[in-house]
């Protein structure tokens, strides 16, 4: 796999893997050369996502991908044998700029986003032409606008017409549900409650204008927003966090025949996702929001010309939410740092 990906030029330099062990390394590969109708674009940051590419770390790594096998014909998942092999690559939130050019339209110097692996220099084609990154915005903003921004514009997809006048509510206040929220506010939701366990993220989602919720032990956030807003005042609830306990308690939230778009990464068994309560009974609405299944409405490229109209607007903070950077060198510490989700919300690697 890693050679494969070496020979199409995918990865070069500086390169974050993770090996057979479930530990995190920074190895280095050859440099591409770009062929023609290609640029070489050299990554000045990737941001670490801390949902998805945290289920491919460590000795007890719960991603389905390394445990079972992906028949695509078929759409299923089916034992017997793994679908990624170790080492793993991996990474899709990116920015940098084109270093060398063999596209029309994408000349050196130009300061490019997408998605892309956590690698110091990758080959793209000239389709990146459209992901050139504004003047505006800087290598911050950029990590999210390719891939991070379309997840959450397609999640509020989903949601159609319903968000108009009414309150919302979001789960998880890590990087998916604060750039969730603000989507759904842009796209005329009259409040948006965001619920957490943390106060730390609570209070960044507070400092965005959103009414933070505290999901403390003691606390039933479904009754407490229900007796304040009413039983059918919340049509859509956002579960953002991928606990299936919070999935749960977002059932509980909306009205009867509500909507719950679930964003979140679920892993293992549903813990605590008791369906013949409130999912029976008020006959709510299940959704997956993934990127892979982008809404019929739309398609990956207008997700991310949305993204970047919302952005360049001041209607979405990306680069704005609170980030770790560490150099690329360090990511042994970079993920171990987002073992302390009280601290730090997100990290990103620098090339520089």
């Amino acid at each position: 796999m890693i050679e494969e990906l070496v020979a199409r030029g995918e990865i070069g330099g500086r390169t974050v893997q993770i090996v057979a062990s479930g530990e995190v390394e920074c190895a280095t590969y050859p440099i591409p050369r770009p062929g023609s109708g290609q640029v070489l674009v050299r990554s000045r940051l990737t941001a670490i996502s801390p949902g998805t590419e945290m289920t491919l770390y460590g000795r007890a790594a719960t991603n389905v991908y390394l445990h079972r096998r992906w028949d695509s014909e078929l759409r299923l998942f089916r034992e017997g044998g793994a679908t990624l092999d170790y080492p793993v690559t991996f990474g899709y939130r990116a920015s940098g700029e084109v270093v060398e050019s063999r596209a029309d339209g994408l000349a050196a110097g130009t300061r490019v986003c997408g998605s892309w692996r956590h690698t110091e220099y990758t080959l793209r084609d000239a389709s990146l032409a459209e992901s050139q990154l504004p003047a505006e915005l800087t290598h911050s903003d950029g990590v999210d606008l390719g891939q991070m921004g379309p997840i959450c514009l397609n999640a509020v997809a989903f949601a159609e017409d319903r968000l108009a006048g009414s309150p919302v509510v979001v789960f998880g206040a890590g990087v998916i549900g604060l750039i969730t929220a603000q989507v759904a506010r842009a796209g005329g939701a009259a409040e948006v409650h965001v619920v957490d366990r943390l106060r730390g993220r609570l209070a960044t989602a507070a400092e965005l204008g959103f009414r933070a919720v505290e999901a403390s032990a003691a606390t039933d956030v479904a009754y407490e927003l229900k007796r304040a807003l009413g039983a059918e005042a919340v049509p859509v609830a956002f579960e953002c966090s991928g606990s299936t306990f919070a999935l749960h308690e977002a059932i509980r939230t909306v009205r009867r025949r509500g909507l719950v778009v679930a964003v979140g990464f679920y892993q293992g068994e549903a813990r605590g996702l008791l369906l013949g309560d409130e999912f029976h009974h008020n006959g709510v609405q299940i959704c997956s929001a993934q990127i892979g299944n982008v809404h019929p409405a739309w398609d990956l490229a207008a997700l991310r010309r949305r993204t970047l109209e919302l952005a360049t607007s001041g209607r979405l903070s990306l680069g704005g939410l609170p980030r770790l950077t560490m150099p690329v060198e360090h990511v042994r510490e970079a993920f171990a740092a987002l073992r302390r989700p009280e601290e730090v919300l997100q990290v990103a690697l620098s090339y520089d």
